[in-house]
């Protein structure tokens, strides 16, 4: 069972909606995918990821708007805030503020003509937000797919990775994850490309193009592995410190006399195991420290962006308390992103 799960807000979210289970995330995306499905039965043909969301917004009486400068920004709250009555939206600058924010979802005062609510969601694509606007777009889609008498709105995305996300923020990435490279469409593409073949970086690219240039490398890459019918771990890597750490850092924080800060170590910043390899126990534990030794590291520490690969043993990576990863030997696919390292982690042949 996912952690989030057993968050609080999770859990009340998933009463809200009267959905029954034991595990609240599956629940509710399954939810989720039960609505598309029967948005999708009473649709015509869908070509493209961009037609379902066409389909979807129309169902959920939402309007996606993109802000790609200031002008365009100052626009769409006249108009909504003055030209239509809707003050709430007079204070949508002040919601988009900081290179954290990547979207928000408003409900409108003025029901449609059939009685039902209306939704409108802003993504900024000023600067370099806009390479996650096609994955902006599918978050706040599932802000609207959930939502529920009790939500307060507006609901705003926050994604950096230094921040601690919130728990209903993390499950909606993990709803447009799934919907937004919906398995009918993305599924030929992934294996067209693949066939028998393993998964590999320039391969990602090459199915970003087929499926959705739109879409961000790294959302694509997510899905790639999420979909792949082989074990994959995709695993983030990158300056961070231990549980433990940032507990005492908070503590020293409050201290009156200064404190050494603890030094952070190249760590998992984020791991992703595919359901195959969930079976199979290929695990990946985030926070874990990334051997010297490993690929990953030798990729990290080379000064300019490269790509390596080895065939490693997991069993190699060690906690501070002397456990260790399963033993088993895999591949690792490393490439270093702005001062990052995505690694792809497969079974040897």
């Amino acid at each position: 069972m996912n952690a989030l799960s057993l968050d609080p807000k999770i859990i009340g979210m998933a009463r809200a909606l009267k959905l029954n289970g034991d595990d609240s995330v599956q629940s509710i995306l399954a939810f989720c995918r039960k609505r598309i499905t029967k948005i999708l039965k009473s649709a015509a043909s869908i070509q493209t990821i961009w037609d379902f969301e066409k389909i979807v917004c129309a169902h959920l009486n939402l309007v996606v708007h993109e802000i790609w400068n200031d002008d365009e920004l100052r626009e769409f709250s006249t108009r909504y805030a003055r030209d239509e009555g809707d003050p709430k939206f007079g204070a949508l600058s002040m919601e988009l503020e900081g290179d954290d924010t990547f979207g928000v979802l408003y409900q409108r005062n003025v029901p449609n003509e059939a009685g039902e609510f209306q939704y409108v969601a802003f993504v900024d694509c000023r600067g370099d937000k806009k390479l996650k606007r096609f994955f902006t777009r599918w978050h706040e889609i599932a802000h609207c797919l959930t939502t529920y008498e009790q939500f307060e709105f507006p609901f705003k995305r926050t994604n950096t990775a230094d921040i601690e996300k919130d728990s209903v923020e993390k499950l909606m990435d993990m709803i447009a994850g799934d919907l937004g490279f919906l398995e009918p469409l993305f599924r030929p593409v992934l294996n067209g490309e693949l066939g028998n073949g393993r998964l590999t970086f320039d391969a990602v690219e090459n199915i970003r193009g087929q499926f959705c240039p739109d879409a961000s490398y790294q959302a694509t890459l997510n899905a790639c592995v999420t979909h792949a019918g082989t074990p994959i771990i995709l695993v983030e890597a990158g300056l961070g410190l231990k549980q433990s750490q940032k507990r005492e850092l908070r503590s020293a924080q409050l201290q009156l006399l200064p404190v050494q800060p603890p030094k952070p170590c190249l760590r998992v910043l984020r791991a992703i195991s595919n359901e195959t390899a969930r079976r199979t126990g290929l695990l990946v534990h985030k926070n874990w420290r990334v051997p010297s030794h490993s690929i990953i590291a030798k990729v990290f520490n080379a000064d300019a962006e490269i790509n390596g690969e080895a065939f490693e043993n997991l069993g190699s990576w060690k906690s501070s308390s002397g456990d260790s990863l399963k033993y088993v030997n895999v591949l690792i696919q490393a490439k270093k992103i702005q001062g990052r390292v995505f690694a792809i982690i497969s079974l040897t042949e």
